[in-house]
């Protein structure tokens, strides 16, 4: 019985995601898909990732682009606005950080706390993070700040990039190739 009531909200989310994206998607194509997913993983933290990467997903079931093509660029568009949010953190750093979080209720606990976890656990926080709403937006700037080194950035932000854009697009285009019309 949980399993079909986790199955009713998985598809109420899916719904509503592709309804939001939908007309992004329609009207800009890859290109709004590629800009989207750049600024969110940039610090954009209400910018519609997740629904742009499902709304290009259910496209694809439907022959209006390539899965191949909708991965990819989601995947390098997601790494490479982490890339960039990273660059910034690294420049910027912690003292920006506390001087302007508070505009995003964002303290000085908070963020000792992110960097502290990021420190003993970066790996496992930077690929979960990609899944957490608004870490996946500020895990490059927060990684930055705290002076974790760009390979383990690099490699685990990454995979956690490559991941979520498979679990959110892949999961979409193969639940979208069984509704038909």
């Amino acid at each position: 019985m949980q399993h079909i009531a986790m199955a009713h909200w998985f598809l109420a989310v899916l719904a509503h995601l592709i309804q939001i994206a939908t007309p992004l998607v329609h009207h800009y194509g890859l290109w709004g898909l590629v800009g989207i997913l750049f600024a969110e993983n940039m610090g954009v933290i209400f910018a519609p990732g997740e629904a742009m990467v499902v709304a290009a997903g259910f496209f694809a079931a439907k022959g209006f682009f390539g899965i191949d093509e909708v991965i990819v660029l989601a995947i390098l568009a997601a790494i490479t606005g982490g890339y960039a949010a990273y660059a910034l953190g690294t420049r910027f750093g912690h003292a920006a950080l506390l001087r302007h979080g508070r505009y995003l209720s964002i303290t000085p606990k908070m963020i000792d706390r992110v960097h502290d976890l990021l420190r003993r656990f970066g790996a496992p926080v930077l690929i979960l993070g990609r899944f957490v709403v608004p870490l996946r937006q500020l895990q490059g700037y927060l990684a930055g700040s705290a002076e974790m080194g760009f390979k383990p950035y690099a490699l685990w932000s990454t995979l956690g990039a490559a991941l979520w854009v498979i679990a959110w697009g892949g999961g979409a285009w193969w639940l979208a190739q069984s509704i038909p019309g």
